[in-house]
């Protein structure tokens, strides 16, 4: 049964489709986690930093960002990968899969990849997913005289990456290009991956005036696995004037939010789009 999670990696769902805050009280670390055939082996922390008890259930799943024709983007999370795709499920083992967790307390995970002697070469994806419930007191919705009290859960997804002999990435801009807005512009940019690995990275993109000033500027991290197209908003701090205008975009694989061993290097892209 797939369902959709937020690209900031946690999912909240109440037992009624009300409007509720989202708290999430168990934290995961690392954020992905990198998987060899010369180390198949990996460690999950969780840390309940909430005031109750948290009943934590850990589930196996695959699912990568993917893009509509606007840039919208999301993460469809499924049970098993479509024919083709380099899934991990039917390999990936966590242990233990139920616990729970008092406040203040935390518990390592461990995160295993049994992938058999003849699979090829390059990188398998997969998901941990971390579901905790319980640590939240039930949250009391009324609805004229009906009053309820709605269970809430979260969902935190973690990203494992299994390589397999040579695994490489690579990065492309296909096509960009930019509009202007009364106080800035609006990049939007397709990326297309190259080589046999996800390619996991950021784009920094700046504007700028027709002397070659800095305008404004927006930086934000990208997970290309097929294709993505992003749009990025560049927003001064006030109107700008009119006058011709260009966005400057890099595209690398900086990413300090990632364990240092990690994400596959890539050449850097580098590119200009005049403001239309």
């Amino acid at each position: 049964m797939p369902f959709r999670l937020a690209l900031a990696g946690a999912l909240a769902t109440a037992l009624m489709a009300f409007p509720i805050a989202i708290a999430r009280a168990v934290t995961v670390s690392p954020t992905a986690v990198y998987i060899s055939a010369k180390s198949p082996t990996a460690l999950l922390t969780l840390i309940n930093t909430g005031s109750r008890a948290e009943e934590i259930e850990l589930s196996i799943g695959f699912g990568y960002p993917v893009s509509d024709s606007a840039g919208v983007l999301r993460v469809d999370i499924v049970d098993s990968a479509a024919s083709g795709e380099p899934s991990l499920t039917s390999y990936l083992r966590v242990f233990p899969r139920r616990l729970v967790l008092q406040p203040g307390q935390r518990q390592v995970v461990r995160v295993m990849v049994t992938m058999p002697a003849g699979a090829g070469d390059g990188e398998y994806w997969g998901r941990v997913l971390v579901k905790s419930r319980g640590g939240e007191p039930p949250i009391e919705q009324a609805q004229g005289d009906v009053k309820m009290q709605l269970s809430l859960e979260t969902t935190f997804a973690t990203a494992v990456f299994y390589h397999k002999g040579d695994v490489t990435t690579a990065v492309s801009v296909p096509a960009a290009s930019a509009r202007k807005l009364s106080d800035g512009a609006e990049l939007t940019i397709d990326l297309e991956r190259g080589g046999n690995g996800a390619f996991l990275g950021r784009v920094h993109a700046e504007l700028l005036d027709a002397s070659g000033a800095v305008v404004a500027e927006v930086e934000d991290v990208v997970a290309v696995y097929r294709a993505l197209r992003r749009r990025f908003v560049l927003r001064s701090e006030k109107p700008i004037p009119a006058g011709a205008y260009s966005v400057r975009y890099l595209v690398d694989t900086e990413r300090p939010d990632l364990p240092p061993q990690g994400p596959l290097k890539a050449v850097a892209v580098r590119g200009t789009v005049e403001v239309r």
